[in-house]
C-alpha cells in the first residue's frame, strides 16, 4: 500500500511538472498569413528639409551688396532733385557698408588662402568689387560736398580715392581733376579724357584747406597781434596750423601716389608738401612767441622743439626757434656756438 502511495504521488509530482514547463516554456511565433493588396501601394508621407533663409542677399539688409547699391540708387535720386542732405547721409552710409564689406571679404580670402584656393579668390574677387562700389560712394559724396560749396569736406574724400584707385584708373583721374578744378592742386593731369567738368558742380576759389586760406588765417592772427588780442591770436594760429598741417600731409599723399607713374607730378606735389609745412612751421613759431608774450613759456617749448626738428638747426627758422629756447632758458649752450651781436 505504501508503495502505491508513493507511485501516486510521484505520478501527480510528474504531471504537474509537465504543466509548469508548459507554462514558462515560450510562445512559438505566431504565423500570420501574408495579404497581397491589390491597387497602389500606400506612400508614407514624407518630410521636407526647411529651405534655409539667407537674408543678406537681400536689398533691404544693412550689410549686402545688394543693400549698398540701393543707398547708392537712392542716392542718385536725391541728387538729381537737388536734396542734397537727403543724399549726402545715404552716401555716407552707403560708403560705410561698402567699406566693412570689403574689409570682411578680404579677410575671410586671407583665411581661406592655400587651404581653398577656389573659395580665396573668390573672396577676394568680392572684395575687390565692394571696395570699388566704396570709392564710387566716396567720389559721389564729395561731388554733393562741391555742389554745397563745401570743398573743404570733398579733398580728403578726393585724395582717399586717388590713394586706393591710383590715378591711372578712371576714378583715379576724375577725383584728381576734381581736385584740380577746385584749386587744390596746381598742376592738371596729363592725358584726362574721361572727365566730363561740366557735370552741374561747381568749384570753389574761398577754400579754408588751401595756402591762401591758411595764409588768411595767419594775416588775421597778425592783426590780432598788432592789437594785443593775443586769445583771438591764438585761435587763428592754431586753426592756420591745422590747415597747413593737413595740407602738408595731403600732398605727400598725392605725391608717393604718382611716384613712378608721373615724376613731374608727383615733384611738384612734394614741393607743395614742403611749401605747406613750411607755412605749418611758421604758424607754429608764431603761436609759440604768443604764449612767451602771454608768460605761458611751459606751453613754448614743445612747439620750438617740434620746429627744431621739422625744419633742421641749420635753416633760417631752426635757429630762431633754438634760439628761443637759448632765450627761454630750456637749452644752456647756443647755436651756433660763436655768436656775433
Amino acid at each position: 500500500m505504501l508503495y502505491v502511495a508513493s507511485l501516486r504521488r510521484y505520478s501527480i509530482l510528474m504531471v504537474l511538472a509537465g504543466l509548469l514547463v508548459s507554462v514558462l516554456a515560450p510562445a512559438s511565433p505566431a504565423q500570420v498569413p501574408v495579404e497581397e493588396f491589390e491597387g497602389d501601394p500606400i506612400e508614407l508621407p514624407t518630410y521636407e528639409e526647411p529651405s534655409i533663409s539667407r537674408p543678406l542677399t537681400r536689398d533691404s539688409s544693412i550689410l549686402s551688396l545688394l543693400g549698398g547699391q540701393r543707398l547708392l540708387t537712392e542716392a542718385d535720386g536725391a541728387i538729381a532733385v537737388q536734396d542734397y542732405a537727403n543724399a549726402e547721409q545715404k552716401l555716407q552710409e552707403a560708403r560705410r557698408v561698402f567699406n566693412q564689406l570689403s574689409n570682411f571679404y578680404q579677410q575671410l580670402s586671407s583665411t581661406f588662402s592655400g587651404i581653398d584656393n577656389r573659395i580665396s579668390d573668390d573672396q577676394r574677387r568680392t572684395a575687390l568689387e565692394t571696395a570699388q562700389l566704396r570709392d564710387q560712394a566716396t567720389y559721389d559724396l564729395a561731388l554733393v560736398h562741391i555742389a554745397q560749396s563745401q570743398p573743404d569736406l570733398a579733398v580728403p574724400l578726393l585724395i582717399q580715392i586717388v590713394r586706393s584707385q591710383n590715378p591711372t584708373t578712371n576714378l583715379g583721374r576724375e577725383s584728381y581733376q576734381r581736385l584740380f578744378e577746385i584749386g587744390f592742386v596746381e598742376a592738371p593731369l596729363q592725358a584726362i579724357s574721361d572727365v566730363d567738368p561740366a557735370n552741374g558742380f561747381g568749384g570753389s576759389s574761398d577754400m579754408l584747406l588751401s595756402q591762401a586760406g591758411g595764409d588768411r588765417l595767419l594775416a588775421r592772427a597778425g592783426d590780432a597781434i598788432s592789437a594785443q588780442d593775443y586769445t583771438r591770436a591764438l585761435e587763428q594760429l592754431q586753426e592756420a596750423r591745422q590747415v597747413f598741417n593737413q595740407l602738408s600731409n595731403f600732398y605727400q599723399e598725392l605725391a608717393g601716389s604718382f611716384s613712378g607713374i608721373d615724376g613731374n607730378l608727383s615733384e611738384t606735389l612734394r614741393r607743395s608738401a614742403l611749401r605747406t609745412a613750411e607755412s605749418r612751421d611758421e604758424a607754429t613759431y608764431q603761436l609759440a612767441l604768443v604764449h612767451r608774450a602771454q608768460d605761458q613759456s611751459e606751453l613754448a617749448v614743445p612747439l620750438l622743439i617740434q620746429i627744431v626738428r621739422s625744419q633742421n638747426p641749420t635753416s633760417p627758422l631752426g635757429r630762431k626757434a633754438y634760439q628761443q629756447l637759448f632765450e627761454l632758458g630750456f637749452v644752456q649752450t647756443p647755436y651756433p656756438r660763436y655768436q656775433t651781436n
